[in-house]
């Protein structure tokens, strides 16, 4: 067996004798350990684009005020589920936004983007954040109210 040096000089790896690697092309463990997936790399633009959510039915009609009090009602609630205080407050800032400003919003919180509607998001640690349409979007049967 031969050794192979650590960039930094101290201890080394044992190797086969037939394994030749230069110094170059040795990658410290510490370095090459966790998941290469879970973060965005500086720059990366492939985030996902976000977008209006699909037109969509409530499975009743309903009027405004009645739907401005569901959404109230799930955003009081929401961070009560778990995840952090922050993390809603941008996808709320967002969700009631137009779309270019809400994606700077979620882009700018550090929101990972599962679903393009925003219906499924996480935050960088990983907490999962699941909307509504009806905080998205305006169901098509939405009626006047009287």
């Amino acid at each position: 067996m031969m050794r192979v040096r650590s960039p930094e000089g101290k201890g080394g790896l044992p190797l086969p004798n037939k394994t030749k690697r230069l110094q170059a092309d040795y990658i410290s463990p510490a370095l090459s350990m966790g998941c290469t997936g879970s973060t965005r790399a500086k720059g990366d633009e492939s985030a996902k684009k976000i977008r209006k959510p699909k037109p969509w039915k409530h499975s009743e009609t309903i009027t405004r005020t009645q739907l401005m009090q569901l959404r109230d009602e799930f955003w009081d609630t929401a961070p009560h589920y778990g995840g952090r205080k922050e993390i809603w407050d941008a996808l709320r800032a967002a969700a009631e936004a137009e779309i270019t400003l809400a994606q700077a919003i979620v882009d700018s919180a550090g929101v990972i983007v599962q679903s393009e509607d925003l219906t499924i998001c996480y935050d960088e640690r990983g907490a999962k954040y699941e909307l509504p349409k009806y905080v998205l979007s305006e169901p098509t049967n939405l009626i006047r109210d009287n």
